[in-house]
């Protein structure tokens, strides 16, 4: 899939602007972390995936987005690493005990590739339009996400990808 087509598909399903351009900004730190990385990691999945990540939004903005883009992305035979992207991008991923408790199928939402996780840790980056440094981000996981092990999670994923920044 190409970048124009990832837009095209946002519109079509209808994430507003802001979704957009959150998406853009997403996917373009993440494209220049992968790039950095350099040879371990596919930079296409990277970039699509982080503008595809939030397509649920057109639909519905509470936890369910996850679910409902990858449900979007299922509909028209997106590439399978897309639907797992928009699935378990969701803060720092979401265990299978914490799923239940939000309402949501009784299974694990964590990010197991690394571009998944690289997704999910570019997206916590991005406050209101604007790529933060991971101090300021880590302040408002916190207060947004009272769950130690998703904060842990989200400490581990800057172990994994920080030095990039």
């Amino acid at each position: 899939m190409l970048r124009k087509d990832a837009l095209s598909l946002l519109k079509k399903e209808g994430c507003s602007e802001e979704i957009i351009g959150h998406s853009i900004i997403v996917s373009e730190n993440a494209l220049k972390i992968a790039q950095r990385i350099n040879g371990e990691i596919d930079e296409n999945i990277v970039e699509i995936g982080g503008l595809l990540h939030d397509i649920g939004r057109g639909k519905t903005n509470s936890v369910f987005h996850g679910i409902e883009g990858a449900k979007i992305l299922k509909r028209y035979n997106i590439d399978p690493a897309f639907v797992e992207i928009c699935k378990n991008h969701l803060g720092s991923g979401i265990e299978k005990d914490e799923a239940e408790k939000l309402g949501l199928p009784k299974k694990d939402y964590l990010p197991k590739t690394k571009e998944e996780r690289l997704i999910a840790y570019v997206d916590n980056l991005v406050i209101d339009g604007r790529f933060v440094s991971f101090d300021q981000a880590l302040e408002h996981f916190k207060k947004k996400i009272k769950n130690e092990r998703s904060i842990k999670r989200f400490l581990e994923m800057n172990e994994e990808f920080g030095g990039y920044l």
